[in-house]
Parts: structure tokens; C-alpha cells; sequence
């Protein structure tokens, strides 16, 4: 069985993510469970194109790749290429791999309730403490809940957005936030698979820190916008992206909305060797930023693009380390926003009482 799982922005994995990314490119696969989750999305966005309405069952798929032992009541099947989309999935319960490219469907009755499928996927199946996603047909418009911790952990779900809606640079940003307190602000949060200090104690940055702190972004992006795609590291004529947010019509896998453009910085006191980076070699990084994000923009045809400095430097200053730029972002039509990262718990505890 599949060993359990936790949520998109969980330690475990954050630190998974980042294993995967350091040292082998940022093409490298996400957690399972994030993938199990954008891969579940894609799949019933192309089901609802299709028009699938059940007003019998729901389709509850697991992150559990392995066939089942069913009881002798119930008939499952193997089903090859499920993520093309071209199979109904109402009315079974799919125990499938990460990618949900291949699953074993157990057919389920339409005189079963909803607490009889909970029921049998914790207790008959013991399959219920893996990640779970549960997609209802029957409702006015079609719902997806997603179980970070199985269906065992019935009070902890959360709902997906599957259709297609606009997504704002405050959405990006709530992410981040969120990210930046559970994953990066001090060292004590921060796994030891991603340590984002060569020496915190001198406030040496790891050189390592741009690509480390790309890899949580995407892992907790994805887990958010499942609908979405979250491509890193892109080349072009013009360089290479940080981070872009596109999504793909479920009626028509060519037409591309791209959303977001992320330009990432990090702002340092030190390099990774204690050699010093000068005020005015972190204010042409900022600068180089808001002209990269406004060049990725234009050319990619993405709506919207911001500039997202993480300061690491001995010195708090908030957002006024944007202060040389804030001209030239307006005029160019780039969002700033920035995120002190603290060499110690005890200098963030400070930041805040002050």
C-alpha cells in the first residue's frame, strides 16, 4: 500500500520537492501527492467538458496504485491511458498511480450512500489514509474535495477549483504568504534538505537559495491551482524564467491562458564564501528583476507579472528595498512584492515585536 501522504504544503512534502530539484534540474517530478492531485484535476476538467453528469455516484479516486483485495460483492476492472480522458468515472472508486495515467476502477452501487463509499474504502479496502479526491457529478455544479490525509481524515478536505476562472496576483501572493510561514522564514521551519544558509550565523546565503526556494514555490503553486501548470526555469530568446502559471481549455488542449509570470530574487548581505554583495549590486538585481518580468511578459503574451524579492540581507527593510524601482515598475506594469527570510528565530521574533 501506498505509505501515507500529507497536504501540497506539508514538511514532508516541501522537503520531497526539494530532494527531487537539487542537483538534477528543476524538471524533476513533484511529490506524489501533489502530482496525484493536479494529474486528478486535469482528468476531471476533460470529464466535464464531456458533459459527465452522475446523478447516481460520485468518482472517488486514491493514491493507491495497487489492485485492491475486494470483497466478493464488489467487481473491479483494469483500465489502461484513464488520463485521456475518454472513459467515464462516475460512479467508481479508482485506485490509481501518481500521474492517474493507469487505475483499477471498483464499480459502485447506486444504492450505496455516501457514508457506505467512506466506509468501504476505510475499513473494507483499508485504503484510507492515502490521499484521496472525491469528484460529485450530482451536485448543482460539479465539486472536487480533496483529502490531504485520506478519507480516514474525513473533517480534513478542502474544495478544488476545477473550472477555469481568472487568477489574481493576491492569489499568487495568499500562496506565498502562507509558504514563506511554514517553509522559509527561519531556519526552524526549514527542512534540512533545503537549508537555505551556508552559514546562518554570518548570514552567508546558500548559493543553492534561488533554486530552493523555486521548489517550494512550485510544489505549494501546484498544490493550489491544480488546474494550472506551473512551469519552471523556461528558456527563451530574451532568458530564462522563474516561474509561469498557464492553463490549458479542457476543450482544447492548445489554447493556453497564461496567467502569472514570477521573477524571483534573493537579496544578500553575503554569498555562500562570506565574500559581501554591496547595496548597489542588490539594487542592479532588483532593477535586472523588474525588467526581466516585463520582457517574459510581453513575450509570452502572459497577463500579469511581479517581481518577488526574498531579502536575506543582515538588515529588515521591508518592502523599501524596491525603492529604486518602484518608477520603473509602474511604468512597466510590474508587481512588487518581497519576503524577509531571518538567519534565527530570535531575529524574526524581533522583526515582529518591532
Amino acid at each position: 500500500m501506498t505509505s501515507r501522504s500529507s497536504d501540497p504544503w506539508s514538511d514532508t512534502a516541501i522537503e520531497s520537492t526539494l530532494k527531487n530539484y537539487l542537483g538534477v534540474g528543476l524538471d524533476a517530478d513533484l511529490p506524489d501527492d501533489v502530482r496525484f492531485l493536479a494529474s486528478v484535476t486535469q482528468l476531471i476538467r476533460k470529464r466535464i467538458a464531456k458533459g459527465e453528469v452522475s446523478e447516481d455516484s460520485p468518482a472517488i479516486f486514491l493514491l493507491h496504485p495497487h489492485e485492491p483485495e475486494l470483497p466478493a460483492t464488489r467487481e473491479s476492472s483494469k483500465v489502461w491511458m484513464l488520463d485521456n480522458g475518454l472513459r467515464g468515472v462516475s460512479g467508481r472508486m479508482w485506485f490509481v498511480n501518481k500521474t492517474v495515467s493507469n487505475g483499477t476502477a471498483v464499480h459502485l452501487s447506486p444504492m450505496d450512500e455516501d457514508s457506505d463509499l467512506f466506509q468501504l474504502a476505510v475499513d473494507e479496502l483499508d485504503a484510507g489514509n492515502v490521499p484521496a479526491v472525491v469528484f460529485d457529478a450530482r451536485t448543482p455544479a460539479p465539486e472536487m474535495r480533496y483529502y490531504p490525509d485520506g478519507l480516514v481524515a474525513s473533517d480534513n478536505f478542502r474544495f478544488v477549483q476545477v473550472a477555469g476562472s481568472t487568477i489574481t496576483l493576491s492569489d499568487v501572493f495568499d500562496v506565498i504568504d502562507r509558504l514563506h510561514l511554514q517553509q522559509l522564514c527561519t531556519p526552524s521551519v526549514q527542512q534540512k534538505a533545503m537549508t537555505l544558509w551556508a552559514n546562518p550565523d554570518k548570514h552567508h546565503v546558500s548559493k543553492h537559495a534561488e533554486d530552493l526556494i523555486q521548489g517550494v514555490l512550485r510544489a505549494g503553486l501546484t498544490g493550489q491551482f491544480p488546474a494550472c501548470t506551473i512551469k519552471a526555469e523556461q528558456a527563451q530568446a530574451s532568458g530564462r524564467l522563474d516561474i509561469e502559471i498557464e492553463e490549458a481549455s479542457p476543450f482544447d488542449r492548445s489554447q493556453i491562458t497564461r496567467h502569472v509570470i514570477l521573477e524571483l530574487k534573493v537579496l544578500r548581505s553575503f554569498g555562500s564564501t562570506g565574500v559581501k554583495v554591496s547595496d548597489t549590486e542588490n539594487e542592479d538585481w532588483t532593477r535586472s528583476g523588474v525588467k526581466q518580468a516585463a520582457t517574459y511578459r510581453d513575450e509570452r503574451g502572459t497577463r500579469l507579472a511581479a517581481l518577488c524579492c526574498f531579502d536575506m540581507r543582515t538588515v529588515h527593510i521591508g518592502d523599501s528595498c524596491f525603492d529604486n524601482v518602484r518608477d520603473l515598475a509602474l511604468r512597466l506594469q510590474v508587481e512588487l512584492r518581497s519576503w524577509h527570510i531571518f538567519a534565527s528565530s530570535e531575529a524574526y521574533r524581533h522583526a515582529k515585536v518591532s
